[in-house]
Order: C-alpha cells, then structure tokens, then sequence
C-alpha cells in the first residue's frame, strides 16, 4: 500500500546533507511497513534491526557509542556485511534502546553519508529524554491512511485518479460513488491492519465484521499501553479522558464547542487538573487537539486560548468502534447529529495529515467556525457540514468580521466554486491547497 509520506523519503535520502531520520507517529499506523517499502524500492541492500526483539543487539549500543565498533558489531552478529554509503538501516522501535537513540548523534556526526531510518512510537519516544540526540536528527510523522491512501489501498485507483484529475469538474456518478466509499471510511479509518481486511476480503458482513473485531483488539491494544507506560493511578485518568472524546464530541452546546473538563473525573473541574493526561494523549498520537481562537490574526497561535481547546480521536474509525456505530448505519448515513462529528473528524485528521501543524477552531457567541488554517499566510475558514444542508450562518458571520480572501465548504454535495467560497465535498480536504487561488 502506497504512502504518500513516501515521497518525503525519498527526498530525505536525495538530501547529500542528511541527518538520521526517526519517522514517528502513534502504533500500528503502518511506520514498519513503509519504512520496508521504501528500502525494497530504493536501496539493492537494507538492514533491518529490531530492538524490540532482540536484547543482544541492546547490548551492542549500551557497551559503547563509537559508531565504528557499533557496525562491526552488528555485521558480526547478523552474518551480514554494512556499507554505510549504501545500505540503508532501519531501527525499528528504537525506544526500547535509549543507547541507540544517543547513538544518532555519533553517526550523524562521524557518518554524514550515512542512511539511517529509525523507527519509534510516539508513546515512546520523549523528546525530554536526556539521552535525546537534538540537532542530530530529522524527524517525520506518519499518520493514519488518508481517504485517498485508502481508496487506492483497497483497489479504487481509477476512481482516485479521476478525483486527482478533474477536481471541480467530476462528474454526479464520480461523486456518488466516492462518497459512498467515503461512508465505508468512516467505518474502517486509516489504520493499515484494517484497510487491508478490507483489501482482501469480500465486500460484505464477513468481512466488516472481522474490521470491528481487528478495531476491537487494536483498542484493546492502545488501553494495554496506556496501563503500561503510565502508572496505575495516572493511566485511570488518562483512559477515562481517552473513552470520555467521543462523548465530548457528541455534545450539542449551542453557545460553544470545547473540551469540558468537568464531565471527565469527579472532582476534576479545571484543565490544569487534566493537563497532564490530556498532553499524555497528544505525544503518543492518540488525539489530536484544536485550540480556539478568538481574533483571526496571524500569527493564530498568539490569539490562541490553551484552556479553550476541542479533542478528537487521531482514527475515525476508532471513533465508530469506540461508539459501535455499525456499518449498516454508517452506510445508511443516519445516525443524527453524530454524523456532523464524525465528519469533523475525519476532515481533522486529512488536514492533520496534509500539514502535519497545529490546527485551531474559532467561535464568537453562537457562531462557530471548526477550523481556520493558515496557508502561507492566507487565513481560511472551514465550516464542516455532514450532509446537504448548507446553511453556513456562522460563516457568513465571520465572514462579514474578518472578509477573507478564500473560504472553504466542506459537505455531501458536488464542488461549487465560488469568487471568494468554494463549496467542496468532504473527500477533498485533503486537496484544500489545490483551491486557494
């Protein structure tokens, strides 16, 4: 399955400048695989260490730094010879060895030819680690599979390309049949594991009831996590914030769309009281935070209030798992104003993809924009509609406050462009950039 972070691979290893690269992002979004992909298609030779798995290839790195002795090492207990001007090396879960993580430093600075790709989970990896290799390295993040990774992964890439293509001008079949599988999306997410039931199996009951069962062990998976990296006491607080989001999301407040810390823990009523799991939940890639603006200036995180702020699930279709909306019911689109969020949601995690930067909301009294983005310093609304009702009266709202060059429309229906609107169909957020000018 093709990854479109691929591309930054790529460049990465074009770079005659590069450091060790560490491609990070939360578990079982695809970060092993792609790292494979990418050394079978570019490289004749990669090396592949798993230090998960193998103790003896710890100890290796905690006997020394030297990155000389470190590859003699390794080339005699893998049997295999390691040409640093050539190979590529992988370093797969790399923080369960904080000696391999330092060791970057040394081969960055005694290797600058070097190609070498570490691998970790964000629930991991801490940037606060003393042994943290800073300056050393580069970093990128890979993300759940975007609706168009997912199209081709499951075999739609003539659909996909004719999306690509004409944009604006697709025709009423085109659009129908990409937002039914937009609707199948919703149900299976981004997660690789799950795309590929999906790939392989009949379309049918069979077949998405196995998606909800891999959805199930996965979550089970992440709970697992939780316990385990963060203590007893902490780790309750950290899952009742986890399992309180969809919630949270479904709830109609008519005045303003936050994160409300009262509803959580008894006796928790204040966001410094929930600062910490909710920031623990954030480094390990699963939940995405949206902070509320209240003045549309750039730069938008300066107007940003951090106690005012919305929480969504880094997979939408985690979402439905965690909520057991089935897939009958997703299909049929009729599941009340809850659709309205998982399609915020899902144009959350493209536009987290897509940018990979902090995402903000905006609201004043009873009107709310969910998200305003800064595209090379053109600030642009997105108001986010589930279906084919497109009043936008808090767009015009901000519209009428701030008179913005582009604004953007995200709904069921086909593209309208507009002078300064442009009515889009939610499977585009990810091409939102194409439209700006």
């Amino acid at each position: 399955m093709r990854r479109e972070l691929e591309k930054k691979l790529v460049h990465w290893k074009e770079n005659p400048r590069r450091k060790p690269l560490i491609l990070m992002g939360a578990r079982q979004v695809g970060k092993t695989y792609l790292l494979k992909q990418f050394a079978e298609k570019f490289f004749s030779k990669y090396i592949y260490i798993d230090f998960y798995k193998s103790v003896e290839v710890q100890q290796i790195f905690k006997a020394n730094r030297d990155p000389r002795r470190i590859v003699q090492d390794l080339e005699i207990l893998l049997k295999v010879d390691i040409s640093l001007e050539s190979d590529l090396i992988i370093f797969d879960e790399i923080q369960y060895c904080e000696e391999a993580l330092a060791s970057l430093k040394y081969f960055c600075q005694d290797f600058e030819n070097a190609y070498i790709c570490a691998a970790g989970s964000m629930l991991g990896l801490s940037l606060t680690n003393d042994m943290f290799p800073v300056g050393k390295v580069e970093f990128l993040t890979l993300y759940p599979m975007t609706f168009f990774e997912f199209l081709e992964g499951i075999g739609e890439s003539k659909l996909l390309n004719n999306l690509l293509q004409y944009k604006a001008n697709i025709s009423e079949y085109v659009h129908r049949e990409a937002f039914k599988l937009l609707k199948l999306y919703f149900f299976a997410g981004g997660l690789p594991e799950v795309v590929l039931s999906v790939r392989d199996g009949p379309r049918g009951r069979t077949t998405y009831e196995k998606v909800r069962a891999i959805q199930s062990d996965l979550l089970r998976g992440y709970l697992n996590d939780i316990a385990k990296h963060s203590g007893k006491i902490k780790s309750l607080k950290i899952e009742s914030v986890f399992k309180n989001i969809p919630q949270q999301l479904a709830r109609e407040n008519t005045q303003t769309s936050k994160f409300i810390f009262k509803d959580v823990l008894d006796g928790a009523s204040k966001y410094e009281q929930l600062q910490g799991p909710i920031e623990w939940l954030i480094r390990a890639g699963l939940i995405y935070q949206v902070t509320i603006v209240n003045e549309v200036k750039l730069p938008l995180s300066v107007y940003a209030n951090e106690k005012k702020f919305k929480l969504y699930l880094f997979d939408v279709g985690m979402l439905g798992c965690m909520v057991d909306l089935s897939l009958q019911t997703l299909l049929d689109y009729d599941y009340g104003s809850f659709k309205g969020y998982f399609a915020e949601n899902f144009v959350l995690q493209e536009l987290r993809a897509l940018r990979n930067k902090d995402l903000f909301s905006w609201n004043r009294n009873a009107s709310e924009i969910e998200f305003v983005l800064d595209f090379d310093g053109i600030i642009c609304p997105i108001e986010v509609k589930s279906g084919i009702n497109t009043k936008a009266k808090s767009l015009q709202v901000y519209k009428s406050l701030y008179s913005p060059k582009r604004s953007f429309l995200l709904s069921g229906n086909p593209p309208t462009l507009g002078k300064d609107l442009h009515q889009l169909p939610l499977y585009f957020a990810s091409m939102l950039k194409d439209f700006i000018d």
